[in-house]
Protein backbone atom coordinates (compact mmCIF):
# COMPACT_ATOMS: atom_id res chain seq x y z
CA UNK A 1 0.00 0.00 0.00
CA UNK A 2 1.33 3.42 -0.85
CA UNK A 3 1.23 5.52 2.28
CA UNK A 4 -0.66 8.76 2.03
CA UNK A 5 1.01 11.81 3.48
CA UNK A 6 -0.83 13.07 6.52
CA UNK A 7 -1.85 16.70 6.37
CA UNK A 8 -1.32 18.83 9.45
CA UNK A 9 -4.77 20.31 8.76
CA UNK A 10 -5.94 23.35 10.67
CA UNK A 11 -5.17 22.22 14.19
CA UNK A 12 -5.00 25.60 15.89
CA UNK A 13 -8.15 24.89 17.89
CA UNK A 14 -7.32 21.28 18.65
CA UNK A 15 -7.50 20.01 22.19
CA UNK A 16 -5.85 16.63 21.82
CA UNK A 17 -3.53 15.81 24.65
CA UNK A 18 -5.03 18.13 27.25
CA UNK A 19 -4.39 21.64 28.53
CA UNK A 20 -3.55 21.55 32.20
CA UNK A 21 -2.78 24.92 33.78
CA UNK A 22 -3.76 24.16 37.34
CA UNK A 23 -0.40 23.83 39.06
CA UNK A 24 -1.54 20.38 40.17
CA UNK A 25 0.79 17.96 41.88
CA UNK A 26 2.32 15.37 39.61
CA UNK A 27 5.13 14.76 37.13
CA UNK A 28 5.59 11.72 34.94
CA UNK A 29 7.64 8.67 34.11
CA UNK A 30 7.55 5.78 36.48
CA UNK A 31 5.39 2.99 35.15
CA UNK A 32 4.76 1.55 38.61
CA UNK A 33 3.64 4.06 41.24
CA UNK A 34 4.79 3.99 44.83
CA UNK A 35 1.96 3.07 47.20
CA UNK A 36 2.07 4.06 50.84
CA UNK A 37 -0.13 3.25 53.76
CA UNK A 38 0.86 5.40 56.68
CA UNK A 39 4.56 5.02 55.88
CA UNK A 40 7.16 7.58 54.94
CA UNK A 41 7.72 7.61 51.20
CA UNK A 42 9.35 9.60 48.46
CA UNK A 43 8.74 9.80 44.75
CA UNK A 44 10.24 6.74 43.03
CA UNK A 45 12.99 7.07 40.47
CA UNK A 46 12.22 6.42 36.82
CA UNK A 47 11.19 2.84 36.09
CA UNK A 48 11.09 2.07 39.81
CA UNK A 49 8.95 -0.88 40.84
CA UNK A 50 9.36 -0.35 44.57
CA UNK A 51 6.23 -0.46 46.69
CA UNK A 52 6.04 0.51 50.33
CA UNK A 53 3.31 0.45 52.89
CA UNK A 54 0.79 -2.32 53.36
CA UNK A 55 -1.37 -3.57 56.22
CA UNK A 56 -0.74 -1.25 59.14
CA UNK A 57 -3.58 -2.63 61.23
CA UNK A 58 -5.95 0.25 60.52
CA UNK A 59 -9.41 -1.26 59.85
CA UNK A 60 -10.91 -0.86 56.39
CA UNK A 61 -14.43 0.56 56.30
CA UNK A 62 -15.74 -0.76 53.00
CA UNK A 63 -18.49 1.42 51.55
CA UNK A 64 -20.79 0.99 48.56
CA UNK A 65 -20.91 4.74 47.95
CA UNK A 66 -17.90 7.05 47.69
CA UNK A 67 -17.21 10.74 47.06
CA UNK A 68 -14.47 11.85 44.64
CA UNK A 69 -13.07 15.38 44.74
CA UNK A 70 -12.56 17.20 41.43
CA UNK A 71 -10.72 20.47 40.92
CA UNK A 72 -13.42 22.36 39.06
CA UNK A 73 -17.14 22.31 38.36
CA UNK A 74 -18.27 19.69 35.89
CA UNK A 75 -19.89 21.64 33.08
CA UNK A 76 -20.00 18.93 30.40
CA UNK A 77 -20.90 15.26 30.45
CA UNK A 78 -20.32 14.64 26.78
CA UNK A 79 -17.52 12.27 25.74
CA UNK A 80 -17.06 13.86 22.30
CA UNK A 81 -16.78 17.37 23.73
CA UNK A 82 -14.76 16.87 26.93
CA UNK A 83 -13.46 20.16 28.30
CA UNK A 84 -11.00 18.79 30.82
CA UNK A 85 -9.79 15.83 32.81
CA UNK A 86 -12.11 16.33 35.79
CA UNK A 87 -15.01 15.70 33.39
CA UNK A 88 -13.39 12.70 31.72
CA UNK A 89 -13.58 10.75 34.97
CA UNK A 90 -17.37 10.96 35.16
CA UNK A 91 -17.74 10.25 31.44
CA UNK A 92 -15.80 6.99 31.82
CA UNK A 93 -18.40 5.81 34.33
CA UNK A 94 -21.42 6.74 32.21
CA UNK A 95 -20.29 5.80 28.71
CA UNK A 96 -18.67 2.57 27.55
CA UNK A 97 -16.52 2.43 24.41
CA UNK A 98 -16.03 -0.46 22.00
CA UNK A 99 -13.05 -1.59 24.09
CA UNK A 100 -11.96 -1.07 27.68
CA UNK A 101 -8.39 -0.55 28.97
CA UNK A 102 -8.55 -2.25 32.39
CA UNK A 103 -7.01 0.09 34.96
CA UNK A 104 -5.73 2.20 32.01
CA UNK A 105 -3.78 -0.76 30.57
CA UNK A 106 -3.99 -0.07 26.83
CA UNK A 107 -1.69 -2.97 26.00
CA UNK A 108 -4.28 -5.49 27.20
CA UNK A 109 -7.59 -4.16 25.92
CA UNK A 110 -10.78 -5.95 26.84
CA UNK A 111 -13.85 -6.22 24.65
CA UNK A 112 -16.60 -3.90 25.84
CA UNK A 113 -19.40 -2.97 23.44
CA UNK A 114 -17.50 -4.78 20.70
CA UNK A 115 -17.72 -8.56 21.06
CA UNK A 116 -15.33 -9.45 18.23
CA UNK A 117 -13.69 -7.87 15.18
CA UNK A 118 -11.77 -8.57 11.98
CA UNK A 119 -9.10 -6.54 10.23
CA UNK A 120 -8.56 -6.70 6.48
CA UNK A 121 -5.24 -7.91 5.08
CA UNK A 122 -4.25 -4.37 4.13
CA UNK A 123 -5.18 -3.20 7.66
CA UNK A 124 -7.44 -0.49 6.30
CA UNK A 125 -10.84 -2.00 7.10
CA UNK A 126 -12.07 -2.96 10.56
CA UNK A 127 -15.31 -4.89 11.00
CA UNK A 128 -16.76 -4.78 14.51
CA UNK A 129 -19.39 -7.23 15.74
CA UNK A 130 -21.29 -5.56 18.54
CA UNK A 131 -22.56 -7.06 21.74
CA UNK A 132 -26.29 -7.82 21.49
CA UNK A 133 -28.93 -7.19 24.14
CA UNK A 134 -27.17 -4.09 25.49
CA UNK A 135 -29.41 -1.34 26.87
CA UNK A 136 -28.89 2.38 27.24
CA UNK A 137 -29.71 3.91 30.60
CA UNK A 138 -33.11 5.02 29.28
CA UNK A 139 -33.98 1.43 28.39
CA UNK A 140 -33.53 1.79 24.63
CA UNK A 141 -31.51 -0.71 22.58
CA UNK A 142 -27.87 -0.14 21.69
CA UNK A 143 -27.28 -0.64 17.94
CA UNK A 144 -24.73 -0.05 15.22
CA UNK A 145 -26.39 3.28 14.41
CA UNK A 146 -25.29 4.61 17.80
CA UNK A 147 -21.69 3.61 17.09
CA UNK A 148 -21.72 5.24 13.66
CA UNK A 149 -23.33 8.39 15.10
CA UNK A 150 -20.74 8.57 17.89
CA UNK A 151 -17.69 8.08 15.67
CA UNK A 152 -18.90 10.58 13.08
CA UNK A 153 -19.65 13.03 15.87
CA UNK A 154 -16.15 12.51 17.25
CA UNK A 155 -14.59 13.04 13.82
CA UNK A 156 -16.33 16.43 13.64
CA UNK A 157 -15.34 17.50 17.16
CA UNK A 158 -12.44 19.97 17.51
CA UNK A 159 -11.62 18.28 20.83
CA UNK A 160 -11.51 14.73 19.52
CA UNK A 161 -11.33 14.79 15.71
CA UNK A 162 -7.55 15.19 15.39
CA UNK A 163 -7.12 11.83 17.15
CA UNK A 164 -9.09 10.26 14.31
CA UNK A 165 -7.13 11.56 11.33
CA UNK A 166 -6.76 8.01 10.01
CA UNK A 167 -10.53 7.43 9.95
CA UNK A 168 -12.24 7.78 6.58
CA UNK A 169 -15.76 6.32 6.74
CA UNK A 170 -17.84 4.38 9.24
CA UNK A 171 -21.02 2.53 8.28
CA UNK A 172 -23.60 0.24 9.86
CA UNK A 173 -23.66 -3.05 7.95
CA UNK A 174 -26.62 -4.25 10.04
CA UNK A 175 -27.96 -3.62 13.56
CA UNK A 176 -24.93 -5.18 15.20
CA UNK A 177 -22.09 -4.79 12.68
CA UNK A 178 -20.01 -1.69 12.00
CA UNK A 179 -17.35 -1.22 9.32
CA UNK A 180 -14.60 1.37 9.74
CA UNK A 181 -12.48 2.27 6.70
CA UNK A 182 -9.20 4.14 7.22
CA UNK A 183 -7.24 6.42 4.92
CA UNK A 184 -3.98 4.81 5.99
CA UNK A 185 -2.84 2.14 8.41
CA UNK A 186 -2.52 3.18 12.02
CA UNK A 187 -0.96 1.38 15.00
CA UNK A 188 -3.31 3.20 17.37
CA UNK A 189 -6.76 2.37 15.97
CA UNK A 190 -7.98 -0.03 18.66
CA UNK A 191 -6.47 2.05 21.46
CA UNK A 192 -8.22 5.16 20.16
CA UNK A 193 -11.50 3.23 20.06
CA UNK A 194 -10.96 2.39 23.73
CA UNK A 195 -10.57 6.03 24.76
CA UNK A 196 -13.10 7.84 26.95
CA UNK A 197 -13.79 10.32 24.16
CA UNK A 198 -15.24 7.51 22.04
CA UNK A 199 -17.72 6.52 24.72
CA UNK A 200 -20.86 5.57 22.79
CA UNK A 201 -23.74 8.03 23.11
CA UNK A 202 -27.39 7.43 22.33
CA UNK A 203 -28.14 8.79 18.87
CA UNK A 204 -31.80 9.14 19.78
CA UNK A 205 -31.15 11.06 23.01
CA UNK A 206 -28.59 13.46 21.54
CA UNK A 207 -30.74 14.07 18.46
CA UNK A 208 -33.88 14.72 20.51
CA UNK A 209 -32.44 16.80 23.34
CA UNK A 210 -29.35 18.34 21.77
CA UNK A 211 -25.66 18.54 22.61
CA UNK A 212 -24.97 19.22 26.27
CA UNK A 213 -28.51 18.67 27.52
CA UNK A 214 -28.82 16.77 30.79
CA UNK A 215 -31.44 14.55 29.15
CA UNK A 216 -28.85 13.56 26.54
CA UNK A 217 -26.52 12.08 29.16
CA UNK A 218 -27.49 8.53 28.25
CA UNK A 219 -24.80 5.87 27.99
CA UNK A 220 -24.38 2.12 28.33
CA UNK A 221 -21.80 2.26 31.12
CA UNK A 222 -21.99 0.73 34.59
CA UNK A 223 -23.20 4.00 36.15
CA UNK A 224 -26.17 6.18 35.24
CA UNK A 225 -26.67 9.86 36.00
CA UNK A 226 -28.85 10.58 39.03
CA UNK A 227 -28.23 14.29 39.62
CA UNK A 228 -26.08 17.01 38.08
CA UNK A 229 -25.69 20.40 39.77
CA UNK A 230 -22.87 22.90 40.23
CA UNK A 231 -22.22 21.30 43.62
CA UNK A 232 -22.04 17.65 42.60
CA UNK A 233 -22.55 14.97 39.97
CA UNK A 234 -24.20 11.88 41.42
CA UNK A 235 -24.03 8.50 39.70
CA UNK A 236 -25.64 5.21 40.66
CA UNK A 237 -25.25 1.63 39.44
CA UNK A 238 -27.06 0.77 36.22
CA UNK A 239 -28.66 -2.52 37.21
CA UNK A 240 -29.23 -3.58 33.58
CA UNK A 241 -25.53 -3.23 32.72
CA UNK A 242 -24.41 -5.94 30.32
CA UNK A 243 -21.15 -6.63 32.13
CA UNK A 244 -20.01 -7.28 35.66
CA UNK A 245 -21.17 -4.52 37.97
CA UNK A 246 -18.39 -2.54 39.66
CA UNK A 247 -17.65 -3.02 43.35
CA UNK A 248 -18.40 0.65 44.06
CA UNK A 249 -22.17 1.00 43.70
CA UNK A 250 -22.53 4.78 43.72
CA UNK A 251 -20.15 7.70 43.23
CA UNK A 252 -20.46 11.44 43.73
CA UNK A 253 -18.04 13.85 42.05
CA UNK A 254 -17.73 16.95 44.23
CA UNK A 255 -15.93 20.09 43.01
CA UNK A 256 -13.47 21.51 45.56
CA UNK A 257 -11.29 24.08 43.84
CA UNK A 258 -9.13 25.07 46.80
CA UNK A 259 -6.35 22.57 47.56
CA UNK A 260 -6.37 23.27 51.31
CA UNK A 261 -10.14 22.87 51.50
CA UNK A 262 -9.87 19.58 49.62
CA UNK A 263 -7.30 18.29 52.11
CA UNK A 264 -9.52 19.29 55.02
CA UNK A 265 -12.47 17.48 53.42
CA UNK A 266 -10.32 14.38 52.93
CA UNK A 267 -9.15 14.42 56.54
CA UNK A 268 -12.68 14.83 57.84
CA UNK A 269 -13.98 11.87 55.84
CA UNK A 270 -16.21 13.97 53.56
CA UNK A 271 -14.46 12.60 50.47
CA UNK A 272 -12.84 9.27 49.64
CA UNK A 273 -10.64 10.04 46.63
CA UNK A 274 -8.36 13.05 46.10
CA UNK A 275 -5.87 13.31 43.23
CA UNK A 276 -4.51 16.81 43.84
CA UNK A 277 -2.86 18.22 46.95
CA UNK A 278 -0.32 20.72 48.21
CA UNK A 279 3.04 19.01 48.84
CA UNK A 280 2.81 19.76 52.58
CA UNK A 281 -0.65 18.20 52.81
CA UNK A 282 0.44 15.26 50.67
CA UNK A 283 3.16 14.32 53.14
CA UNK A 284 0.64 14.34 55.96
CA UNK A 285 -1.54 11.83 54.13
CA UNK A 286 1.48 9.61 53.43
CA UNK A 287 2.18 9.43 57.16
CA UNK A 288 -1.46 8.87 58.18
CA UNK A 289 -2.60 5.24 58.61
CA UNK A 290 -6.18 6.24 57.79
CA UNK A 291 -5.33 6.80 54.12
CA UNK A 292 -3.60 5.07 51.23
CA UNK A 293 -1.45 7.36 49.11
CA UNK A 294 -0.07 6.53 45.67
CA UNK A 295 2.68 8.83 44.39
CA UNK A 296 3.93 8.65 40.82
CA UNK A 297 5.71 10.63 38.14
CA UNK A 298 3.39 11.71 35.36
CA UNK A 299 3.87 11.71 31.59
CA UNK A 300 3.28 15.45 31.64
CA UNK A 301 5.91 18.15 31.80
CA UNK A 302 6.27 21.91 31.98
CA UNK A 303 9.13 24.17 31.02
CA UNK A 304 10.20 26.94 28.67
CA UNK A 305 9.58 27.16 24.96
CA UNK A 306 11.08 29.44 22.34
CA UNK A 307 9.68 30.52 18.99
CA UNK A 308 12.15 28.75 16.70
CA UNK A 309 11.03 30.78 13.67
CA UNK A 310 11.63 34.17 15.27
CA UNK A 311 15.01 35.89 15.61
CA UNK A 312 17.12 35.46 17.63
CA UNK A 313 15.61 32.09 18.61
CA UNK A 314 16.07 30.81 15.08
CA UNK A 315 19.78 30.76 15.99
CA UNK A 316 20.72 27.38 17.48
CA UNK A 317 23.45 29.01 19.60
CA UNK A 318 20.84 31.13 21.38
CA UNK A 319 18.62 28.12 22.06
CA UNK A 320 21.54 26.06 23.34
CA UNK A 321 22.70 28.97 25.49
CA UNK A 322 19.31 29.19 27.19
CA UNK A 323 19.43 25.48 27.99
CA UNK A 324 22.92 25.79 29.49
CA UNK A 325 21.97 28.93 31.46
CA UNK A 326 19.19 27.27 33.46
CA UNK A 327 20.03 24.97 36.36
CA UNK A 328 17.05 22.62 36.24
CA UNK A 329 17.75 21.18 39.68
CA UNK A 330 17.66 24.64 41.24
CA UNK A 331 14.61 25.49 39.15
CA UNK A 332 12.81 22.43 40.51
CA UNK A 333 13.65 23.45 44.08
CA UNK A 334 12.37 26.99 43.55
CA UNK A 335 9.15 26.05 41.76
CA UNK A 336 8.17 22.78 43.45
CA UNK A 337 10.40 22.48 46.55
CA UNK A 338 12.14 19.65 44.72
CA UNK A 339 9.04 17.46 44.64
CA UNK A 340 8.91 17.04 40.86
CA UNK A 341 11.11 15.16 38.37
CA UNK A 342 13.85 16.51 36.08
CA UNK A 343 15.17 13.30 34.53
CA UNK A 344 13.74 13.86 31.02
CA UNK A 345 15.54 15.85 28.35
CA UNK A 346 12.67 16.04 25.89
CA UNK A 347 9.06 17.12 26.35
CA UNK A 348 7.65 13.63 25.87
CA UNK A 349 8.55 11.14 28.64
CA UNK A 350 11.22 8.49 29.28
CA UNK A 351 8.41 5.94 28.91
CA UNK A 352 7.74 7.08 25.34
CA UNK A 353 8.59 4.72 22.52
CA UNK A 354 12.06 5.60 21.23
CA UNK A 355 13.33 7.41 24.32
CA UNK A 356 15.13 4.48 25.94
CA UNK A 357 16.71 3.52 22.61
CA UNK A 358 17.93 7.06 21.98
CA UNK A 359 19.21 7.38 25.54
CA UNK A 360 21.01 4.02 25.66
CA UNK A 361 22.70 4.77 22.35
CA UNK A 362 23.90 8.19 23.51
CA UNK A 363 21.78 10.05 20.98
CA UNK A 364 20.14 12.51 23.39
CA UNK A 365 21.87 15.85 23.79
CA UNK A 366 21.72 16.70 27.49
CA UNK A 367 22.37 20.33 28.29
CA UNK A 368 24.03 20.54 31.67
CA UNK A 369 24.10 23.78 33.62
CA UNK A 370 27.15 25.76 32.44
CA UNK A 371 26.79 29.53 32.72
CA UNK A 372 30.13 30.32 31.08
CA UNK A 373 29.29 28.12 28.11
CA UNK A 374 25.93 29.86 27.85
CA UNK A 375 27.62 33.26 27.76
CA UNK A 376 30.10 32.07 25.14
CA UNK A 377 27.32 30.76 22.88
CA UNK A 378 25.41 34.02 23.25
CA UNK A 379 28.56 35.96 22.41
CA UNK A 380 28.80 33.98 19.16
CA UNK A 381 25.25 35.13 18.45
CA UNK A 382 26.19 38.75 19.16
CA UNK A 383 24.96 39.20 22.73
CA UNK A 384 26.99 40.09 25.83
CA UNK A 385 26.86 42.33 28.91
CA UNK A 386 27.11 45.40 26.69
CA UNK A 387 24.48 44.14 24.27
CA UNK A 388 22.12 41.87 26.22
CA UNK A 389 19.35 39.86 24.61
CA UNK A 390 16.06 41.56 25.49
CA UNK A 391 12.87 39.60 24.91
CA UNK A 392 9.34 39.04 26.16
CA UNK A 393 8.23 35.92 28.03
CA UNK A 394 4.50 35.19 28.19
CA UNK A 395 2.87 33.11 30.89
CA UNK A 396 -0.60 32.12 32.09
CA UNK A 397 -1.57 33.50 35.48
CA UNK A 398 -1.32 30.28 37.49
CA UNK A 399 0.90 30.26 40.57
CA UNK A 400 3.16 27.55 39.20
CA UNK A 401 3.62 29.22 35.81
CA UNK A 402 4.35 32.62 37.34
CA UNK A 403 6.83 31.16 39.83
CA UNK A 404 8.58 29.43 36.95
CA UNK A 405 8.70 32.69 34.98
CA UNK A 406 10.36 34.57 37.84
CA UNK A 407 12.91 31.80 38.38
CA UNK A 408 13.77 31.63 34.67
CA UNK A 409 14.03 35.43 34.53
CA UNK A 410 16.58 35.42 37.36
CA UNK A 411 18.59 32.57 35.84
CA UNK A 412 18.80 34.09 32.38
CA UNK A 413 19.75 37.51 33.71
CA UNK A 414 23.08 35.99 34.76
CA UNK A 415 23.66 35.00 31.13
CA UNK A 416 22.95 38.47 29.69
CA UNK A 417 19.33 37.74 28.77
CA UNK A 418 16.69 40.17 30.05
CA UNK A 419 13.13 38.87 30.17
CA UNK A 420 10.08 41.10 30.21
CA UNK A 421 7.35 38.90 31.69
CA UNK A 422 3.77 39.31 30.46
CA UNK A 423 1.16 37.61 32.66
CA UNK A 424 -2.26 36.89 31.16
CA UNK A 425 -5.38 34.78 31.48
CA UNK A 426 -4.92 31.19 30.35
CA UNK A 427 -7.18 31.64 27.32
CA UNK A 428 -5.16 34.63 26.10
CA UNK A 429 -1.89 32.80 26.67
CA UNK A 430 -3.18 29.80 24.75
CA UNK A 431 -4.21 31.99 21.84
CA UNK A 432 -0.80 33.68 21.73
CA UNK A 433 1.25 30.49 21.92
CA UNK A 434 -0.93 28.56 19.46
CA UNK A 435 -0.66 31.28 16.82
CA UNK A 436 3.10 31.80 17.21
CA UNK A 437 2.65 35.27 18.71
CA UNK A 438 5.45 35.02 21.27
CA UNK A 439 9.22 35.05 21.73
CA UNK A 440 9.58 32.90 24.84
CA UNK A 441 6.85 31.29 26.90
CA UNK A 442 5.78 28.91 29.60
CA UNK A 443 4.72 25.57 28.16
CA UNK A 444 3.20 22.36 29.43
CA UNK A 445 1.95 19.25 27.67
CA UNK A 446 1.10 15.64 28.36
CA UNK A 447 2.26 12.64 26.37
CA UNK A 448 -0.16 9.75 25.84
CA UNK A 449 2.37 6.95 25.63
CA UNK A 450 -0.18 4.30 24.67
CA UNK A 451 -0.84 6.19 21.44
CA UNK A 452 2.67 7.49 20.91
CA UNK A 453 2.35 8.01 17.16
CA UNK A 454 -0.40 10.59 17.71
CA UNK A 455 1.47 12.21 20.60
CA UNK A 456 4.69 12.61 18.60
CA UNK A 457 2.77 13.95 15.62
CA UNK A 458 0.91 16.64 17.54
CA UNK A 459 3.91 17.73 19.59
CA UNK A 460 6.55 17.90 16.87
CA UNK A 461 4.98 18.17 13.40
CA UNK A 462 4.97 21.61 11.77
CA UNK A 463 1.72 23.50 12.17
CA UNK A 464 0.16 21.41 14.91
CA UNK A 465 -1.36 22.81 18.09
CA UNK A 466 1.17 21.30 20.47
CA UNK A 467 4.23 22.21 18.40
CA UNK A 468 4.64 25.22 20.64
CA UNK A 469 8.24 25.68 19.58
CA UNK A 470 6.95 26.58 16.12
CA UNK A 471 9.57 24.30 14.57
CA UNK A 472 9.67 23.49 10.88
CA UNK A 473 12.08 20.57 10.69
CA UNK A 474 11.56 18.61 7.49
CA UNK A 475 13.02 15.33 8.76
CA UNK A 476 11.00 15.54 11.99
CA UNK A 477 7.83 16.10 9.97
CA UNK A 478 8.71 13.09 7.84
CA UNK A 479 9.37 10.90 10.87
CA UNK A 480 6.07 11.80 12.54
CA UNK A 481 4.17 11.10 9.31
CA UNK A 482 5.91 7.76 8.85
CA UNK A 483 5.20 6.82 12.45
CA UNK A 484 1.48 7.58 12.13
CA UNK A 485 1.13 4.84 9.50
CA UNK A 486 3.84 2.34 10.48
CA UNK A 487 2.54 -0.88 12.03
CA UNK A 488 5.92 -2.37 13.03
CA UNK A 489 6.85 -1.23 16.53
CA UNK A 490 10.61 -1.67 16.11
CA UNK A 491 10.54 0.54 13.04
CA UNK A 492 8.50 3.18 14.88
CA UNK A 493 10.92 3.01 17.78
CA UNK A 494 13.82 3.91 15.49
CA UNK A 495 11.80 6.73 13.91
CA UNK A 496 11.18 8.26 17.32
CA UNK A 497 14.72 7.70 18.58
CA UNK A 498 15.92 9.67 15.56
CA UNK A 499 13.31 12.35 16.22
CA UNK A 500 14.48 12.72 19.82
CA UNK A 501 18.09 12.89 18.62
CA UNK A 502 17.21 15.74 16.25
CA UNK A 503 15.07 17.86 18.57
CA UNK A 504 17.49 17.64 21.50
CA UNK A 505 20.45 18.51 19.27
CA UNK A 506 18.44 21.46 17.94
CA UNK A 507 17.62 22.54 21.53
CA UNK A 508 14.10 23.45 20.42
CA UNK A 509 13.03 24.15 24.01
CA UNK A 510 14.00 23.76 27.66
CA UNK A 511 11.89 20.72 28.64
CA UNK A 512 12.17 21.38 32.33
CA UNK A 513 10.16 19.46 34.90
CA UNK A 514 7.65 16.63 34.91
CA UNK A 515 4.66 16.75 37.21
CA UNK A 516 4.29 14.56 40.26
CA UNK A 517 0.99 12.73 40.58
CA UNK A 518 -0.79 11.65 43.72
CA UNK A 519 -3.92 9.65 44.48
CA UNK A 520 -5.09 9.72 48.09
CA UNK A 521 -7.88 7.34 49.08
CA UNK A 522 -9.77 6.23 52.14
CA UNK A 523 -7.90 3.32 53.71
CA UNK A 524 -8.24 0.14 51.65
CA UNK A 525 -9.75 1.72 48.54
CA UNK A 526 -7.73 0.96 45.40
CA UNK A 527 -8.37 3.36 42.51
CA UNK A 528 -6.32 3.01 39.28
CA UNK A 529 -4.86 6.23 37.92
CA UNK A 530 -3.81 7.41 34.48
CA UNK A 531 -0.09 8.19 34.11
CA UNK A 532 -0.50 11.32 31.99
CA UNK A 533 -3.15 13.46 33.67
CA UNK A 534 -3.65 11.52 36.89
CA UNK A 535 -7.37 10.88 36.48
CA UNK A 536 -8.94 7.91 38.25
CA UNK A 537 -11.15 5.05 37.05
CA UNK A 538 -13.91 4.37 39.56
CA UNK A 539 -15.41 1.52 37.57
CA UNK A 540 -12.10 -0.32 38.06
CA UNK A 541 -11.88 0.58 41.76
CA UNK A 542 -12.16 -1.98 44.54
CA UNK A 543 -11.67 -2.49 48.26
CA UNK A 544 -8.70 -4.56 49.37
Amino acid sequence: MARKKISALALVLVMVLGIFLTGCSGGGSSSTPTSTGGASASTPADNSTDSTGGDTGTPVNKKDSIVVAVQYNINKLDPQYPAAQWEWQANMCIYDSLFHPPAFDYENLENALCESYEISDDMLEYTFHLRQGVKFHDGSDFTAEDVVFTIERAMASPYVGPNLLAFDTVTAEDDHTVKLVQKYTSPDTLKVLAEHYLGIVSKAAVTEYGDGAVEAVVGTGPYKLVSWTQDAVELDTFEDYYGELPEIKAVTYRPITDYTSAAIAMNSGEIDVLNYANPSDEQGFIEDDNFDTVVFVRDHSFGVTMNNQLAPFNDINVRRAINHAIDRESLNMIVTDGYYDISAYVKSTPRALGYEKADSEGRITKYEYDLEKAKALLAEAGFDENNPLNCTYITPNTNLAQTLASAVQAALASANINLNIEVMEAASWLDRISTGDFEMSYNDCGFANHRASLSYYFQFHSGTFYNRENTQLARVDELTELGMAEMDEATREEYYAELIEIVTDEAINMPGIRFRGVTITTKGLVVPNDMMVGITSIKDAYWK
